[in-house]
């Protein structure tokens, strides 16, 4: 059982990008178009609460609308308290996409990752649609594991057998992503991956963006299992912007207590 969670969360356009087309959000509270040089903190005492990154997909209409949109959507009252009423809210973001297009045809074809948790006194659940993504160690434990499994390409070529994890790092496809929340064209449901773990004290989730996991590499891993949520964030946006920071930065450090 928890009782309480120490956050810290930086969203960043990184070195590269004219605009931030990544959004996050903890509780109500979203962060979109924004580039942070410093970690934004929460103390969160009441559950539940959602956690979770939106990654607006590069190269199409409106990436920025599109993750904020989605995230604005999950931060309405109430919070999803089961896997069923999180399974139903992440479809009815998606149906929101879908009616801004309505309104606007120029949204068309507008769409986003999504990777995060909802966090209950006893339980995690975990969902992700796209390549955002979701780690996590346990107390006693000192390595940080890949919880959720990307929707891409380069992730069916590893299930089979085709690629390595180490070749998979530097694959021309390694962007393309199979499945993600967008707006028109065929209107189906979303594949969305969720796995319910029990909640323990003792706890660290890390939330990100592709930004993060794929240019922070190894050195990411490691940061984010040393200090506070606070000092880790400072260390993760530096070792991006080391490895150059081409994409947009952003993710979240939880610490369950």
């Amino acid at each position: 059982m928890i009782k309480f969670l120490d956050i810290a969360a930086i969203t960043n356009t990184g070195l590269r990008r004219k605009q931030n087309e990544d959004s996050l959000v903890v509780g109500a509270d979203v962060l979109a178009a924004v580039s942070l040089q410093k970690p934004v903190t929460w103390k969160k005492e009441l559950f539940p609460v959602i956690i979770a990154v939106a990654d607006g997909i590069g190269g199409s209409v409106a990436g920025d609308v599109a993750s904020r949109e989605v995230l604005s959507f999950m931060a309405k009252v109430p919070c999803p308290v089961d896997e069923k009423s999180l399974h139903d809210r992440i479809v009815h973001a998606q149906e929101h996409l879908n009616h801004l297009v309505d309104n606007n045809p120029d949204l068309f074809g507008l769409g986003t990752t999504l990777a995060g948790v909802l966090l209950l006194s006893e339980r995690l659940i975990i969902f992700s649609c796209g390549d955002s993504r979701v780690y996590m160690r346990r107390p006693g434990e000192t390595v940080m594991k890949l919880i959720t499994r990307d929707h891409s390409i380069v992730q069916e070529m590893i299930d089979s057998g085709r690629l390595t994890e180490k070749e998979a790092r530097s694959h021309p496809s390694g962007h393309i992503i199979t499945s993600c929340l967008s707006g028109g064209g065929i209107r189906s449901t979303p594949d969305i991956r969720m796995t319910t773990l029990s909640a323990e004290s003792g706890t660290r989730m890390v939330i990100c963006t592709d930004g993060v996991w794929d240019y922070g590499g190894d050195s990411f891993i490691q940061a984010v299992l040393k200090g506070d949520p606070v000092s880790s964030a400072k260390t993760v946006l530096t070792i991006c912007y080391n490895a150059g920071a081409p994409d947009n930065l952003t993710f979240i450090i939880a610490d369950l207590n």
